[in-house]
């Protein structure tokens, strides 16, 4: 039987992992760093989406008009790359799914808009081989969900 696809890309955040308790811890490490209040892991799960600049700018009270705004950033981005992996794990079956598909002989990628050495991470952590390209935020990139 033949096939209509022969590779499968997926989106890391949300669908593969669940990040949202590290990206809350980081969230809060931050927003406590600095003196602001914490937010709840229910308000992180509404602000994630599009990225972390995105996820401070909603996370941080006056967002990005914050006159400390880019120091925060900045902190909870070398915060989290050092804690991204202290809760995240795969969703039940998706490791059994990926094992599957490769069986199959799929090619699969992921794509994501979490900066590349975090993607890079995670991808080796999670998914041990699995997943051939792991494509995160990069200079010069076109962020998901550009067609390039």
């Amino acid at each position: 039987m033949s096939r209509r696809y022969d590779t499968v890309i997926f989106d890391l955040d949300g669908t593969l992992l669940n990040t949202l308790e590290d990206l809350a811890d980081g969230v809060n490490a931050a927003l406590k760093h600095f003196g602001r209040p914490e937010r709840t892991l229910d308000e992180v799960r509404q602000f994630v989406g599009n990225g972390v600049l995105n996820l401070m700018d909603r996370a941080v009270p006056e967002g990005k008009e914050a006159k400390d705004f880019q120091a925060i950033y900045e902190w909870f981005k070398a915060y989290y790359a050092a804690h991204s992996e202290v809760k995240t794990r795969a969703y039940d079956g998706i490791p059994e799914l990926l094992k599957q598909l490769q069986a199959e002989h799929f090619k699969m990628a992921i794509v994501s808009n979490k900066n590349q050495p975090t993607v890079e991470a995670l991808c080796e952590e999670e998914f041990q081989g699995l997943i051939s390209v792991a494509v995160g935020d990069g200079e010069g990139r076109a962020r998901k969900p550009a067609p390039d």
